[in-house]
């Protein structure tokens, strides 16, 4: 998401208040496209679920569950 610089014109996905370009809607870490697949956030990156999962430490007991709205 960082360097993404958006000129409000054609499609555009809106994230947290934020429109970014169709391209720029990729995982930090691996770049896949989200489209079609959701996106997480962890410390303000967007992240596809196996990476966001890799980077959240649930407490001692609990496991990370995805949930969907």
């Amino acid at each position: 998401i960082e360097g993404c610089w958006f000129l409000p014109r054609g499609m555009f996905v809106k994230i947290r208040d934020k429109q970014r370009h169709p391209e720029c809607y990729v995982c930090s870490d691996c770049g896949t496209n989200l489209k079609q697949k959701g996106h997480f956030f962890v410390e303000d990156q967007i992240y596809c679920e196996k990476h966001a999962r890799e980077r959240v430490i649930p407490p001692e007991g609990y496991e990370v569950v995805t949930v969907f709205p």
